[in-house]
């Protein structure tokens, strides 16, 4: 039985720029860009000093060759870049899980890479963003796509201040230009069976503040923010 939801980010009396929605399909987290997130899930709960891994489809669902994750690789669709940092904007918080090529080229010969983040003791309780920087050029046009994922840490010791991989707190909010759909999707996001590129995927949207998005799934209708 096929399930979707939708996770489109919404915008509020506080003046939060509506940003590009994000689809939940059979639990593969659609971006706007090429990166499908298979794990964690929006809203889980996860625990200093444990491993947990951070799995991402860079193939499009079956719909690019492998050499589409090699950025010199000359098509018109590939990756540019792929990595992953954890960001708290309430505490100025900004640490690397994954930077540089490394993510594109480990595993050769799988279409889903793996990250075994180490969850750091030195880490606080409480609610980040595990979030995902794609630049990516799609059919000939360069996109730059930020998926920001919410998560909670529980930690009731931290150790120490972290000072490994952290990094300056990036302007607030970020720039970014993408397409207003997944181009893997058909119209209604029920399904990635469509011929690439979906043409429903539309034009490209300059996105700012991403801040809360809203998850419908039939019948029931609930919120999960991010976290600033």
């Amino acid at each position: 039985m096929l399930t979707t939801t939708l996770l489109s980010f919404v915008a509020v009396s506080l003046g939060l720029k509506l940003a590009a929605a994000q689809i939940i399909v059979n639990g593969q987290i659609f971006t706007n860009g090429l990166a499908i997130v298979d794990a964690p899930q929006p809203g889980t709960t996860l625990h200093a000093g444990a491993t947990q891994s951070v799995a991402i489809d860079i193939s499009g669902d079956g719909h690019l060759p492998s050499d589409a994750a090699d950025p010199s690789s000359g098509l018109d669709t590939h990756y540019d870049s792929l990595e992953v940092y954890l960001i708290s904007y309430g505490i100025s918080f900004n640490q690397t899980i994954s930077a540089g090529p490394g993510l594109l080229t480990q595993e050769p010969g799988s279409t889903v890479k793996h990250i075994n983040w180490v969850i750091d003791h030195c880490i606080q309780n409480g609610n980040y963003n595990l979030t995902f920087y794609e630049g990516s050029h799609i059919n000939g046009t360069a996109y730059y796509t930020i998926t920001p994922l919410p998560i909670e840490i529980q930690n009731t010791d931290v150790s120490s201040t972290c000072v490994n991989a952290t990094n300056p707190i990036q302007a607030y909010p970020q720039a970014q230009s993408s397409l207003t759909h997944s181009p893997f999707l058909s119209a209604d996001n029920t399904t990635s069976n469509v011929n690439y590129p979906s043409v429903q995927a539309g034009g490209a949207v300059s996105l700012a503040r991403v801040s809360a998005f809203t998850v419908i799934t039939a019948p029931l209708l609930f919120a999960v923010l991010t976290y600033l």
